[in-house]
């Protein structure tokens, strides 16, 4: 019964991402290491019970992430970190479970949409990934805020064929607020999940 306990917000989050390689192929145009620097994105969301203790929530966000990498001999003169930012506009699809007291575990995947400043020495990041985090809700009759480690990892399925094979991981924490509707407001309290 989607149609329970609806809300509609806005959400942000803000940490720290690195390139990372899902394979062991040797790839002589590769660059190495990676160096991993802050991220951040804000979107809005809106979610609705399944069944039982179970929300699913979809989003709609962009975000924004710097890399680097590092150019070193012998195949250049010289050592140098290079930096790229770039931007990702993602549909998170994420269900929650919740536990006692509005705690809450969660996990999706993400649909990840490269735009035109796509980064040069790695791949777009276009493609499906995957979410994992765990928080807390705090509730009042009308607003829900609530705050929420994740872990994300991008592109794990790319839409086209990649040359670099990196993927972006993100750590973050998610800071969202929502409009309970009424529904949502006079639905059973989830402190009461046993």
């Amino acid at each position: 019964d989607f149609n329970r306990d609806l809300m509609i917000g806005v959400y942000t989050n803000g940490g720290w991402n690195i390139p990372v390689r899902l394979t062991t192929k040797y790839i002589t145009e590769e660059t190495s290491p990676w160096y991993g620097y802050e991220s951040w994105s804000a979107g809005v969301n809106f979610s609705g019970i399944l069944f039982l203790h179970y929300r699913l929530e979809i989003a709609a966000c962009y975000s924004r992430y710097k890399v680097g990498f590092e150019l070193s001999p012998p195949i250049y003169s010289e050592k140098k970190i290079y930096t790229e930012t770039f931007g990702i506009v993602s549909i998170p699809v994420t269900l929650k479970r919740y536990l006692q007291k509005n705690f809450f575990f969660s996990a999706g995947t993400i649909i990840d949409f490269a735009l035109e400043d796509k980064p040069v020495r790695l791949d777009t990041q276009s493609g499906f990934g995957l979410s994992i985090g765990a928080g807390r809700e705090f509730r009042t009759r009308w607003i829900t805020l609530d705050l929420a480690p994740e872990l994300q990892l991008h592109s794990v399925v790319p839409f086209t064929e990649n040359n670099y094979h990196q993927r972006l991981f993100v750590a973050g924490i998610n800071i969202g607020i929502s409009y309970n509707f009424p529904s949502a407001a006079d639905s059973h309290d989830q402190d009461n999940i046993k």
